[in-house]
């Protein structure tokens, strides 16, 4: 990829990218060329609402391009906690937010191994069936919270699934474990507390105690 646009995306200087495309028309169309990366995902990375504005309208295909490790610009910009980038980018479609990278990861399981809470929220009221959605070794956002000691962002999903059938609390992973069963493995007491599905009440908290 041209340095000049390289540039241009990492600081998020809009005015070059056009001058740029006034010099040479197909700056956009050469961009991915040379790299799996294109310049939404350098701007997704950087934080550059302002020029991922800009190349959505030119080239929203961007938006689905895997980088070279398997990424696309939403799962960059979900895992950095760039909520407005999220927003932009879910303006082309909200599907996007289910679209799978590497290992089977959505922007949703990027944003909760991050812990970002903020992205986590936009996501889930955005597109709520992403919650549903598996990696390769059949993790659940749910998973990956409590794998990844991220209490907060379990409690978000949590809070996410009232619209579910709740079954979703007792998936299994590749290995075979629920969350309960990584949480007790972890001694994770925030992330044992889940709803019981047996319960009178629909959001009934129980806790379980560790030895």
């Amino acid at each position: 990829m041209d340095k000049k646009l390289v540039d241009a995306a990492r600081t998020g200087n809009v005015s070059a990218l056009h001058a740029l495309l006034v010099e040479d028309p197909l700056t956009l169309e050469r961009a991915t060329m040379d790299s799996g990366e294109n310049p939404l995902h350098i701007a997704s990375l950087a934080g550059q609402t302002d020029f991922v504005s800009e190349i959505i309208v030119r080239k929203p295909v961007f938006a689905s391009e895997l980088n070279e490790h398997g990424f696309n610009p939403m799962h960059v910009a979900s895992a950095m906690g760039h909520v407005e980038i999220v927003r932009e980018l879910l303006r082309i479609n909200n599907d996007i937010c289910l679209l799978k990278g590497r290992d089977g990861r959505t922007p949703l399981h990027c944003a909760t191994i991050k812990g970002r809470v903020i992205v986590i929220k936009e996501l889930m009221s955005t597109n709520q069936e992403s919650i549903r959605e598996l990696t390769v070794q059949g993790e659940t956002a749910l998973h990956l919270a409590v794998k990844n000691n991220q209490s907060e962002a379990f409690e978000v999903l949590m809070e996410g699934l009232k619209q579910f059938n709740k079954e979703i609390i007792n998936w299994k992973d590749e290995n075979g474990n629920t969350i309960l069963h990584l949480a007790a493995s972890r001694k994770q007491r925030e992330a044992s507390q889940i709803v019981n599905p047996s319960s009178p009440s629909l959001f009934h908290i129980f806790s379980f105690s560790y030895i």
